[in-house]
């Protein structure tokens, strides 16, 4: 970055869903995000989450070990019971981050098969 330069934001993140319903499902039902079916369009439907909007996109496919996204949570035992409830995989348990920052991280699988995963302060 050069002093002329500013941070910019991310503004919108597509998740790869080739099944739209498990999608709007999983990620409502565990985390709370509104989601819009068929809009704009059949294939591709826009979500909310608390902070960052995006789509899932149904012909995008997804991938393992390539950008993964961190959710906050306030309960990761809630979470993580919701994930498995709700057809998610848990990939790695519980687990504190280290001296780096305080905290815990889970890791998880969507129903779709997209890699995430969960922080918590506690």
């Amino acid at each position: 970055m050069t002093s002329e330069s500013t941070a910019s934001p991310i503004g919108h993140i597509v998740i790869p869903a080739p099944d739209l319903p498990k999608a709007r499902d999983f990620y409502s039902r565990v985390f709370g995000w509104q989601v819009q079916a068929n809009v704009p369009g059949p294939t591709y439907w826009f979500y909310r989450s608390g902070n960052v909007g995006g789509a899932f996109d149904a012909r995008a496919k997804p991938a393992r070990g390539a950008v993964v996204l961190i959710l906050t949570v306030d309960d990761m035992v809630k979470s993580l019971a919701l994930i498995e409830k709700n057809g998610g995989t848990i990939t790695r348990s519980r687990s504190a981050i280290g001296e780096a920052h305080h905290g815990y991280d889970a890791y998880f699988l969507d129903p779709n098969g997209n890699e995430m995963g969960v922080y918590s302060e506690r």
